[in-house]
């Protein structure tokens, strides 16, 4: 099992907790709910344009709503899937929630935007994905 942390590209703050890898197989696609349990992490690949991606569970995390409000349309929560709506204690957009009431609930990180670092014998390397 990979254990990872999130950190901002930009300042380098430690933007996550310890997080533990599951499998995409196991993750909840159901309207509504937590896509995960918390302290999780799952490495996801969009087919259609061959994108990676780490989505977690909504947590508390060294993340702060977008000032841009518009960045959270949806009725009930965020559906906003083309823009980062979190952004680091920085400033540096990282991630787009995903809280509506019709999916799944979770936070997607941008890869370009953050640096994955993976337990190594007890200390955080940065991984390539």
């Amino acid at each position: 099992m990979r254990t990872i942390k999130i950190y901002c590209r930009e300042c380098k703050i430690e933007l996550t907790q310890e997080l533990y890898e599951i499998p995409e197989m196991n993750l909840c696609w159901e309207e509504n709910m937590d896509i995960m349990p918390k302290s999780n992490f799952s490495l996801v690949i969009n087919e259609q344009g061959n994108k990676k991606s780490i989505m977690v569970a909504i947590d508390n995390y060294n993340l702060k709503n977008h000032s841009d409000k518009t960045r959270f349309t949806g009725c009930c929560g965020s559906s906003s899937f083309n823009s980062l709506n979190k952004v680091c204690l920085c400033g540096n957009e990282v991630a787009t929630e995903i809280s509506d009431c019709w999916l799944s609930h979770y936070i997607e990180f941008d890869l370009n935007k953050v640096i994955v670092k993976g337990k190594i014998s007890n200390i955080y390397k940065e991984l390539l994905l």
